[in-house]
């Protein structure tokens, strides 16, 4: 029964509008059903869901391989629900014409496939008239990510990839180099998209349209961060390649054998997206 409640909410999810919510603001059915699934009180207002993501599926300050699994046993009846929610297939752009394709800076193999999906949105007849490389400071990682002795920096990787992609001669680029950020203990942590979208944003851009490029299962919320930050007379629409459910190997440079997405991600990211929306939601 439960296969085919899923089945029909996919077909009712308009996969064409990125977000958990309907334009009324209520949160659409595919996020309702999920939270039911979770057993999360249904008598919790906007307000009040938030928080209680944050306290319980939202892991502060972890990298997504550092994340504790949580409510595995949950993960094949979610699947469905975040397909509905646009966390797993690729997103493609609607339009043919954009003035800046956003790359958004991750791990080395992850930023290598975000190139290449923008490079095939472009064979698909897609433009931009500028490419702009979000990045920042984060020291590489050995153990996690594949460079070429010299390199230190995410940049320096992005850089790297960039210089040898055929995108580099489509459209000019732009790289926003975000340095690290303090955090009130004194310790520093590397960029996130927010920084980089704000470190863009001072170099007074002309107004446009963005294409945000990311990653499965992060598009959306992504799309939710730059939209966030984006002055009124831009529009963004988050594209990027789907996920076979496979991790770590679908973002790290790992010689091991695919292994499933932990759900705790997945969790993780759709409690990071709702906080965004909601912040949106209060801007309006």
């Amino acid at each position: 029964m439960i296969r085919f409640l899923c089945l029909f909410l996919l077909l009712l999810c308009n996969l064409d509008a990125l977000s958990l919510k309907e334009p009324t603001g209520e949160l659409k059915q595919p996020a309702t059903t999920l939270l039911e699934l979770f057993d999360i009180p249904s008598t919790l207002t906007p307000k009040e869901l938030v928080p209680y993501l944050k306290a319980h599926w939202l892991q502060k300050g972890k990298e997504r391989w550092e994340m504790e699994k949580r409510c595995e046993e949950k993960g094949k009846a979610a699947l469905p629900l975040l397909r509905a929610l646009g966390c797993i297939n690729s997103i493609h752009a609607e339009k043919k014409n954009y003035q800046y394709a956003l790359v958004l800076g991750a791990m080395g193999k992850t930023m290598q496939r975000r190139l290449d999906f923008l490079y095939k949105e472009w064979k698909r007849g897609v433009r931009f008239d500028q490419i702009v490389l979000l990045t920042g400071e984060r020291d590489l990682d050995p153990t996690r990510e594949k460079f070429p002795e010299g390199l230190k920096s995410e940049t320096d990787l992005f850089l790297h990839l960039f210089d040898r992609h055929p995108l580099k001669k489509i459209a000019p680029y732009t790289l926003i180099n975000s340095p690290k950020q303090i955090q009130k203990d004194g310790s520093l942590r590397r960029p996130t998209t927010a920084s980089t979208m704000r470190d863009w944003l001072r170099s007074r851009p002309s107004l446009g349209d963005c294409l945000a490029i990311s990653t499965q299962p992060f598009v959306g919320y992504q799309e939710a961060v730059v939209r966030a930050f984006l002055p009124k007379g831009f529009s963004v629409e988050g594209v990027g390649p789907g996920t076979d459910n496979c991790y770590p190997t679908a973002d790290l440079d790992l010689e091991v054998p695919p292994v499933p997405y932990p759900l705790s991600i997945y969790l993780d990211n759709i409690a990071k997206w709702l906080v965004y929306e909601e912040k949106m939601h209060l801007l309006d």
